[in-house]
């Protein structure tokens, strides 16, 4: 199939006007880089070319992280109280929710994702319902499947036992894994995840930094926390997580709040890809995201969601403006490389985020105004472009 557009942003550096894409079995062909050679395509697959007119093609955004399952909490827990009520409350709600919850909000989660031009979604399976419904979801998948012991000796073999299986593997489902985060995956449940996800070359990704409350606990043993959870280690969180092997270019932490200057140049020395998700950011209030530290680090950053217990909406272009929105002087070009390449490297899925030759056929045809490279960046990561179709491997969604 041959796909027409007045607009083409192959990569958030690369604009062709008036071009198009050859797709075949699901993957990007060939790039055509004028009318001239729309046409001369178009004369050797005849009945095969999709006119999109005045519509702009670009990869399709991805979340790197995302909580489809909460989504039946949405509205439903205070922000208002600190992190570690609304983390006691989210407990209390989940034990309230059914299977058959789980499973709508799943559902209807991977819908929304999809209407609004995001094709590829890291999820954090912790029920089992995403695992179960990824054959029928649209969007492009990877199933994180997350392990927590809460320090606690005797439920880290049950939680390693609930991943051993692997899942059956899907076209467009990947397996990873999610070990929730430092102050509630104990060392010995860390060396072990590591140990599996290497054997079986799983995406890793981890919860770290979001408040300072983690830092109180681990390091000092003192905060909310510490009326949860046993005796602290008295050591820092990433450091648990550098012992354990776990900080590679195939995991990527979430957050990253709280971070210290050391504790960045670390993440880019072991090519740690970093997710800022800047709804669950305004939820809480919380102070600015270190975005300018991150990226004088040379950490690669991505964005996500995360989830509707903890945010208004599972729409990236938002995270996009609300990213820029807090960070005025952040040029459009970066806000979108985060939501695509810097999305793609933290799925450890280098065909998605880009619509070079051997790339997936993820792609969005929007409703744009723009005409050039920048314009169209603007609009992408300013607002909320209205999505004209979306194709996930070279099909179309509707």
């Amino acid at each position: 199939m041959i796909l027409a557009a007045r607009g083409l942003l192959l990569d958030p550096r690369t604009w062709i006007a008036d071009g198009g894409l050859w797709i075949e079995g699901g993957s990007v062909r060939g790039v055509l880089r004028s009318r001239a050679a729309v046409r001369r395509a178009r004369r050797g697959h005849a009945g095969r070319v999709l006119e999109l007119g005045e519509l702009v093609l670009t990869p399709g955004l991805i979340d790197a992280h995302a909580h489809l399952e909460l989504g039946a909490l949405l509205g439903r827990l205070p922000a208002d109280a600190g992190f570690s009520a609304w983390i006691g409350a989210l407990v209390r709600a989940r034990q309230r929710l059914a299977c058959g919850d789980f499973a709508r909000a799943v559902r209807a989660g991977a819908r929304a994702l999809l209407a609004t031009g995001t094709t590829a979604v890291g999820d954090i399976d912790a029920s089992g319902a995403c695992a179960r419904l990824a054959p029928e979801l649209g969007p492009r998948l990877v199933v994180y499947r997350e392990i927590l012991d809460a320090w606690d000796p005797a439920r880290t073999g049950a939680a390693l036992a609930g991943v051993r299986t692997r899942l059956r593997p899907r076209a467009r489902v990947r397996e990873g894994l999610s070990p929730h985060a430092p102050y509630t995956s104990s060392p010995a449940l860390l060396r072990q995840a590591h140990a599996l996800a290497r054997r079986r070359s799983l995406a890793l990704t981890i919860h770290w930094a979001e408040t300072s409350a983690e830092r109180a606990w681990l390091e000092y043993g003192t905060g909310p926390l510490a009326a949860l959870l046993p005796s602290a280690p008295r050591r820092a969180g990433l450091a648990l997580l550098d012992e354990a092997g776990l900080l590679t270019p195939r995991t990527s932490l979430v957050h990253g709040n709280d971070a210290r200057p050391r504790e960045l140049a670390l993440l880019a020395k072991r090519g740690v890809t970093l997710v800022h998700c800047p709804g669950t950011h305004a939820y809480f209030g919380r102070a600015r995201f270190p975005f300018t530290a991150c990226r004088a680090a040379g950490i690669p950053l991505a964005l996500g969601t995360d989830s509707l217990a903890s945010n208004t909406a599972l729409d990236l272009r938002r995270e996009m403006a609300l990213l820029r929105a807090s960070h005025p002087r952040l040029a459009p070009e970066e806000v979108f490389t985060a939501a695509t390449e810097g999305g793609a490297r933290a799925l450890s899925w280098p065909e998605l985020g880009h619509l070079r030759p051997g790339a997936a056929a993820d792609l969005v045809a929007w409703q744009l105004v723009a005409r050039s490279r920048q314009a169209a960046l603007e609009e992408l990561t300013a607002g909320v472009p209205a999505v004209g179709r979306v194709f996930v491997g070279g099909r179309p969604w509707t």
